[in-house]
Parts: C-alpha cells; structure tokens; sequence
C-alpha cells in the first residue's frame, strides 16, 4: 500500500507542475516523480525520509530540473526511459533553452534507464513501467497495479491529452499510448503532470481522445 502526497511546484511565468512523493507504507520508502524545480520546499518535506527513486515521466524540462537537487541531498537513484535520457543533458531537446533563458540547467546522470514493462521495487510495492510514447519517445506512466495507481505524466491529463509538437513527440504513437491506457483493467486513480487527478473509467467515458473507444454502450 502506498500513500500519495502532491507538491505544486511553478515556474516563473506561474505555471504549475504536479510533483508528487510516493511512500510504500509498510516500509517507509519513498519515491519523488517528476521534481520539477530545485525546490527548498520538497526538500524540507523529505529530510529524514528513505527516497529511494527520482521517477521522472519523460525528460521535458519542466519535469527534470529539480532532479538533480533530490539526488544529490538523498542519494535516490533517477529513473527515465532509455529514450528521453538525451533530454536530461540537452537543452535544446528539453524545451530549456526556449523557456529559461539566462537560467544554469541543472544536469544530472540516469541511475535506471528504463523500458516497456520494467518492474521496480519501493519498499514492498511494485512499480511497472509503461512505456507511453506520443509527447515525447520515452514517455513513460508509472504504474501501481495493486493500490490502482498511475503516475501518467504528461501523456495523459483529465479531459485532454499531451501535446505531440516537441521533440519526439509523435501524434498516432500518443493515440496508440492513449488507447493501451485505456485497455488497461481496472478503475486506475490517475495523478498527471498537470492539472488535477483523475480515473481511468472518467476518461474512458469523457476524455475526447479515449471515450470513441471506451465509452460504455
């Protein structure tokens, strides 16, 4: 069992990006996914806690630039998908440069480098990775199967769906992602990069890229 603590975190212009810390309850390891600013106030909310993993859902700056801060004061190791590891040294791949200019990039290594079905363990819970191309190659949802939780990133946002127009972004394979979400079994509680949560059967039923398929007869 995990519980499930957001962190709103803003760039410059007031945009806000849903960083989350993941705790397995029985033991008391945490995961942070996608810390998106070097942000003093996450810090503080993590001192004396066991962080084990940085999640990072793909490698969008807005995603990734409070990583290193997290790595570098508790030792977790970063997860990204072999795909979009370019992203976390490349500016001009990341979308930093055109949104921060002026600003040090804070680099950091991949500690995993991940793939389609790839399990991880947090304390006595499983991660599973799902490979969740279309906003960028290696966008990936992280996925809590016994507590039906996803950690969807940007491909998937209540009502709506990422944009495709970055690098590697790709229209049909975020289709493709989107459908095999939708495919999934059971009622997932679904927390995105943005915006509020949401539930898989809500955007079975409403969501304007899924509800075609899914929505119930």
């Amino acid at each position: 069992m995990i519980t499930v603590e957001k962190h709103l975190a803003a760039l410059n212009d007031g945009f806000e990006i849903n960083n989350y810390i993941v705790t397995d309850v029985d033991t008391g390891e945490v995961a942070v996914v996608d810390p998106s600013v070097p942000d003093e106030k996450l810090l503080e909310k993590l001192s004396g806690k066991n962080v084990k993993y940085v999640l990072l859902t793909h490698g969008h700056f807005d995603h990734i630039c409070g990583a290193k801060m997290v790595k570098d004061n508790t030792g977790a190791k970063v997860v990204i998908h072999k795909e979009d590891e370019i992203m976390l040294h490349e500016t001009d791949k990341n979308e930093f440069d055109i949104n921060c200019q002026g600003y040090p990039f804070p680099e950091v290594d991949a500690d995993i480098l991940s793939e389609d079905g790839l399990e991880l363990m947090l304390g006595n819970t499983k991660i599973t990775v799902m490979h969740t191309p279309g906003h960028s190659m290696g966008g990936v949802c992280y996925l809590f199967k016994e507590d039906l939780v996803m950690f969807s990133g940007d491909t998937l946002f209540r009502l709506t769906a990422g944009r495709a127009d970055l690098y590697g972004g790709n229209g049909r394979q975020e289709l493709r992602s989107l459908a095999a979400i939708g495919e999934l079994e059971g009622n997932y509680k679904i927390y995105p990069g943005h915006m509020e949560d949401t539930t898989l059967d809500f955007e079975r039923e409403y969501n304007r890229y899924m509800r075609t398929r899914f929505r119930r007869k």
